[in-house]
């Protein structure tokens, strides 16, 4: 199957124009849905979006086998409609060199338009070919950016395949996501006491203390090998000639060991309320995991149909070191 460029850069341009920040991809389905529609493909929209103040459902399409391999088993192919802000009134810019930039005032929005557009030019490419192929499955997913809000609403009961491939952000050429973590979001709330600081001082417990002296004593950044912690946000007080009586903190912890990522949370709370106890403050914590960890097996059959891919291109596949940021392509088997 030959690949054409000038197409697939046509239909990457034409997405990534689209305005559609996460909770506002509107303008993204629609386009999706009359574009799969030229290809007698029907996406159907389920209303998870109104859970989480969104304008829009996921999108799910089924595509039946055909030939040859009409009664294989099916393949899911998976991508997200939302980007990242600032992701409005993009300008998408085609330079000489055959780079590919916003103007500078926004993301491009290649996180995940280049997998929208993927997805397409392949069964675009299949149907000029006549070529048979398997039952297809589509999803595209809302606020994916948001910490898969809507892949996690997705109703997957409907789901046929016990394969999927998600096509997301960057990286090398072969390169897939051997496992990912567990994220978990946290926000700490700190009680102290108000109290003058000019006349009185001795009377007010200083929240913004305890919390200094918490994060002080909480190792932040790489905490082993797979596991990661972060303090992202802190905001309390009221001026700076009272004792500040209240502060709040928000952060998360990552980890490849998903006891660990509800542990290393543990100990957070911990050391909060043991130094809130000190000087007679409080505390109140709330947490939640957004990200499921998940290895792939390396005998897994996804991976081996990825491997038969990438040979027709003289390449092999790569696992992600999960230190690093790059994904190309996250694959995927039901347990």
């Amino acid at each position: 199957m030959s690949i054409e460029i000038d197409s697939i850069v046509n239909t990457f341009v034409e997405l990534s124009r689209i305005d559609g920040i996460s909770c506002k991809e509107r303008q993204v389905a629609d386009h999706l849905i009359k574009i799969w529609g030229d290809f007698g493909v029907r996406l159907i929209e389920d209303s998870v979006g109104v859970k989480f103040g969104g304008d829009t459902g996921n999108l799910y399409g089924f595509i039946p086998g055909t030939g040859t391999k009409k009664d294989a088993e099916p393949i899911l192919f998976c991508a997200h409609m939302d980007t990242v802000s600032p992701g409005l009134d993009k300008k998408v810019i085609l330079h000489d060199d055959g780079r590919i930039t916003s103007d500078g005032t926004t993301v491009l929005g290649a996180d995940d338009r280049a997998a929208l557009t993927c997805i397409y030019e392949a069964y675009k490419k299949i149907l000029e070919e006549g070529l048979d192929h398997p039952p297809i499955e589509l999803l595209f997913t809302v606020a994916e950016e948001s910490y898969g809000l809507g892949s996690d609403a997705f109703d997957y009961s409907i789901i046929k395949s016990e394969k999927a491939f998600v096509p997301d952000a960057s990286g090398d050429f072969g390169v897939y996501s051997s496992q990912e973590p567990t994220l978990v979001n946290f926000e700490i709330e700190i009680s102290g006491r108000s109290a003058h600081a000019g006349f009185e001082p001795e009377n007010g417990i200083n929240a913004l203390a305890i919390a200094a002296q918490a994060v002080s004593k909480i190792k932040q950044g790489w905490t082993n090998d797979h596991t990661t912690l972060n303090f992202g946000t802190i905001k309390g007080g009221t001026v700076s000639n009272a004792v500040p009586s209240s502060v709040t903190l928000t952060g998360e912890v990552r980890s490849s060991v998903h006891e660990e990522a509800l542990s290393t949370v543990e100990h957070i709370k911990n050391v909060f309320e043991t130094e809130a106890a000190h000087i007679g403050g409080s505390i109140s914590m709330d947490s939640a995991p957004k990200i499921y960890t998940y290895r792939i097996d390396p005998e897994s059959q996804s991976l081996k149909l990825y491997e038969k891919a990438l040979a027709a291109f003289s390449l092999k596949p790569v696992p992600k070191n999960p230190s690093e940021a790059a994904t190309t392509i996250c694959l995927s088997e039901r347990v």
